[in-house]
């Protein structure tokens, strides 16, 4: 196997077709199931045999191709084809974890400090021990001269105060030099550490720990770039050196004022709980694979060590977490077996393996193995807020693709919006532009919040006000990616403004504020992002398809009512349409309708008027499929009735009527009703919710295409308990039931599941669908069901060959079999034959050189029915290299033979 996948893989590279050589392509050309191929594969990089791309999704590419084409290289592992081919080693900040993501802005103002002109200026690195202050550091000076911003025989220099805190004379004869005698033990001149530093970089770790008189030494120097070397105060020495300071106490707190002002740029670098997941898991690669190389074998580690390393506390950072993997390597050194180092729980330091079973859900993990190389596939080096545009549109393509619910839709896009808010929120960003940011937030929704009912908590605020700080910060990647997406970007807004046109309302009005006040282009994916987050999906979900308007005579009489109403309903509910006092009834629906171009689709509208005909009114609307309720002398306690109503979901015609008898004055409304039904399925099973949703996704993939049919769920208590007041009944025409459990209700028929797969019932299951198909698509979705259902089983039992592409198959012969013995198998029989050939096959793929007992008997009684199957068979015996045994074939007879339709006894072979 290990040979036949390098030729496979030589072949591909020869013909420069690299794409062409990822698990999935190599599984399903060679016949290898995609586990036996990835480990192969993994083995292969390993002994340098292969190269791996990480471009998803991975390429191999062959070793010995390479060789051929005298193509260098140095690892076994590239990001990119392109990374390979020109052989470009990381350099600088590219060696940096985060650079890209949590350490953007450090990067960016580590570069801007020290190349300001005209000889750069000092900056302080702050943050807690472990970090990488001091790898930041040597980064900033790598690329201060991999850019010419200093010479390229500049130095890096490093000094650690601490070993000064309490000599501050040593310090200064360092730092500065000496001449000769100028102390006890000068025996001759000592240039200085400064000189030494001179065209490069100076690094002063641990600051804190010089007192005050070892800071005030230094002031001259920042000041005018000039000193004296101990024991000579006649000569000035000058050094062009750039300084670095780096601290893990607060600078206020233990610096000098002095020395402060003189540090123009402070940076914080975050600690590793600040980082993110993503970063922790990169971190852990690139230790191990340290490790990896100085141990010379391939290290793996169980899945209850990798989470303890991804979860524990690591109060030392990076620095700890090192030490800990190192501890781990260590502890398990001796137990190495054939030149692979497996690492398992016993294995971790004490101070985590106490933190592990604290934790019993990291205890309770699967005993499952992760390869180090494992690890690069669990992180992604896309920026977080591309990562969640991408995140967005994949889901939306998948909703267009699959035509999914769209409340599942939209409770999805907002659970992506909401984590990575979620995680802004846990980084807690601290600068002057977040603060910033977050009080124009704080205004905004203060302004809103009356119109809209729409409150944010302080978290919530800064949420918002980090993801502002995040789209500034990658603006020109932002924009690139939008342009690359911008039409289905546009696509996808579309929709949200047709479907939810009240978040979208709400969110294009914060994001006009944002435009105006923080001068920020709005995208519309950035709209998007907005209307999934303040997209409410319990509230939203009953109120989606219903428009509430006031429209009044007067300045602000129809906003001041709805606003109100709005707040004191705690939601927002109604919207508002001013007209002037002299306005004529045409042109009142004239901006009435063009209030309903914008809103999209709706189910309800209500219409709160002060005066006019109501008849003249909903006549005149440009709107399909809807009921419209109008009223007339609309007052705040009115709008306060019918908002309450709507909100609690009460039907129209009873919340307009409550509304008259509340008040018991002279009104009016009238209910104009268009509302046509979707017919829909209703998949609701006692063994959960999961299950109901595994028998929706069957059904939609029976149906025929073009058909106007809808599935929904509904959790079955939820159908016991509410029955046919739940909102499905109210919304859409229900035609049956699909379910484990008949739910008793009457005039909606009920069937059973295995109703779906017994010929004599499916009749019955049919009739719901006689206008919505006609009978060769109902043979078509006959045929549907029971493949899916077929599918559905068999996926279950296979491990190794492709569930689909088998059945497909099998199938196919079983056609040819019944046109052999004249006869048509029930859909029972059929379910039978494709779960047990299909099995059988897998079966005789893993056991090839199995041996069966022949049956002569049944060879000279069927050997008419044994030439049936073996022609029918033919290409599904070739196609996977197996012979069906004839003690095989018996079982196929009987299930013919049991046919409850047709009895093969009467059938001559």
């Amino acid at each position: 196997m290990i040979e036949k996948i390098l030729a496979y893989i030589l072949a591909r590279c020869i013909n420069s077709e690299f794409d062409q050589t990822t698990v999935a392509l190599i599984s399903e050309n060679l016949k290898i199931s995609r586990s036996q191929v990835s480990v192969v594969l993994n083995k292969l990089v390993k002994e340098n045999k292969l190269i791996r791309i990480e471009s998803k999704p991975f390429c191999f590419i062959s070793v010995e191709y390479l060789k051929e084409k005298s193509i260098p290289f140095k690892d076994s592992v590239y990001a990119s084809l392109d990374d390979l081919l020109t052989n470009q080693e990381k350099k600088d900040f590219e060696k940096l974890v985060g650079m890209n993501h949590s350490l953007a802005q450090t990067v960016k103002q580590c570069k801007a400090t020290i190349s300001y002109p005209p000889k750069g200026l000092p900056m302080l690195l702050y943050g807690p021990t472990g970090t990488g202050k001091s790898l930041i550091a040597k980064l900033t000076y790598e690329w201060a001269r991999n850019q010419g911003v200093i010479s390229k025989d500049g130095q890096f220099v490093q000094v650690n105060c601490s070993e000064y805190a309490n000599n501050p004379e040593l310090l200064t004869a360092n730092l500065f030099g000496h001449v000769k005698g100028a102390f006890t033990g000068a025996e001759k001149d000592n240039e200085g550490l400064i000189a030494l530093a001179d065209n490069g970089v100076l690094f002063l770790d641990e600051v804190h720990e010089l007192k005050a008189e070892c800071q005030e030494k230094l002031f001259l120097f920042m000041d005018q770039g000039i000193y004296h070397r101990v024991g000579d105060n006649e000569k000035w020495y000058k050094s062009n050196v750039r300084i670095v300071f780096a601290t893990t106490e607060n600078p206020d707190k233990v610096l000098l004022k002095t020395l402060m002002r003189r540090i123009p740029m402070t940076i914080t670098i975050p600690s590793l709980e600040q980082r993110g997941t993503q970063e922790r898991i990169e971190l852990l690669y690139n230790i191990f694979s340290q490790e990896e190389k100085r141990l010379d074998c391939q290290i793996k580690m169980s899945s209850k060590v990798y989470n303890a390393l991804l979860q524990s506390k690591m109060p030392g950072n990076i620095g700890q977490l090192k030490s800990s993997v190192q501890s781990c390597c260590i502890n398990s050194l001796f137990d190495k077996v054939n030149d692979e180092l497996v690492i398992h729980l016993d294995s971790l330091p004490k101070d985590l393996l106490q933190q592990v079973y604290a934790n019993q859900k990291t205890v309770l993990d699967d005993d499952e193995y992760i390869y180090v190389d494992d690890l690069q596939g669990y992180y992604n080096g896309t920026k977080e807020i591309l990562q969640l545009n991408d995140s967005l549109l994949a889901c939306y393509r998948k909703y267009k693709e699959e035509h999914t619910n769209l409340s599942d839709f939209m409770a999805k896009e907002k659970n992506y919006v909401q984590k990575y808010f979620d995680n802004l929120i846990f980084r807690k960003k601290e600068s002057s532009q977040v603060d910033y940011y977050n009080r124009g937030v704080q205004h905004i929704f203060n302004l809103i919040e009356s119109r809209y009912g729409l409150k944010i908590t302080n978290n919530e605020t800064l949420a918002i006000a980090s993801y502002l700080d995040e789209i500034h910060h990658e603006y020109h990647d932002l924009r690139s990616w939008f342009l690359k997406h911008e039409e289905e970007c546009d696509d996808l807004y579309q929709l949200l403004q047709e479907e939810f046109f009240r978040a979208t309302n709400v969110s294009l009005e914060i994001c006009t504020y944002l435009k105006s006040y923080l001068e920020m282009d709005m995208y519309s994916i950035i709209i998007c992002t907005f209307i999934f987050y303040v997209y409410n999906v319990q509230k939203d979900s009953r109120l989606s398809q219903k428009a509430a308007v006031v429209l009044s005579h007067g300045f602000s009489t129809a906003s001041s009512i709805a606003d109100a109403a709005n707040r004191f309903l705690g939601q927002y509910i109604f919207d508002a349409l001013d007209m002037p006092l002299y306005i004529d009834t045409a042109t009142m629906i004239e901006k009435l309708n063009r209030y309903l171009d914008r809103i999209g689709k709706v189910k309800e509208l209500y219409l709160l008027v002060d005066m006019g005909s109501l008849e003249d009114i909903y006549k005149g609307l440009h709107i399909e499929n809807a009921n419209i309720g109008i009223i007339n002398n609309v007052s705040t306690p009115i709008a306060l009735e019918i908002g309450n109503g709507i909100r609690n979901n009460v039907e129209m015609e009873s919340i307009l009527q409550k509304t008259i008898d509340a008040f018991r004055v002279n009104f009016a409304y009238h209910i104009e009703k268009h509302q046509q039904k979707q017919p829909v399925i209703l998949c609701s099973c006692a063994s959960g919710l999961g299950t109901a949703k595994k028998l929706k996704s069957m059904l939609e993939q029976s149906f025929p295409d073009g058909i106007n049919l809808d599935v929904k769920t509904l959790n079955y208590s939820e159908l016991i308990e509410l029955g046919k007041k739940n909102n499905v009944f109210e919304e859409y025409d229900v035609l049956c039931v699909l379910g484990t459990l008949d739910p008793n209700m009457e005039d909606i028929p009920f069937v059973g599941i295995e109703d779906l797969i017994i010929e004599d019932t499916f009749g019955d299951f049919n009739q719901y669908f006689k206008d919505y198909m006609d009978e060769e698509q109902l043979a078509l979705f006959d045929k549907n069901i029971l493949h899916n259902f077929s599918l559905s089983n068999i996926m279950n039992a296979l491990t190794i060959l492709n569930p689909a592409k088998l059945l497909e198959q099998v199938a196919n012969a079983i056609d040819v079999l019944q046109k052999y013995v004249g006869v048509r198998f029930s859909n029972r029989t059929c379910f039978g034959l494709y779960v047990h050939i299909c099995c059988l096959i897998e079966r005789l793929v893993v056991s090839r050189n199995a041996e069966y007992d022949s049956s002569l008997d049944f060879l000279n009684e069927h050997k008419d029915f044994v030439d049936y199957v073996k022609k029918a068979f033919k290409q599904v015996e070739d196609f996977y290299g197996v012979d069906i045994p004839t003690e095989e074939m018996v079982h196929i007879y009987n299930y013919v033979k049991n046919n409850y339709k047709c009895q093969l006894k009467n059938v001559q072979f």
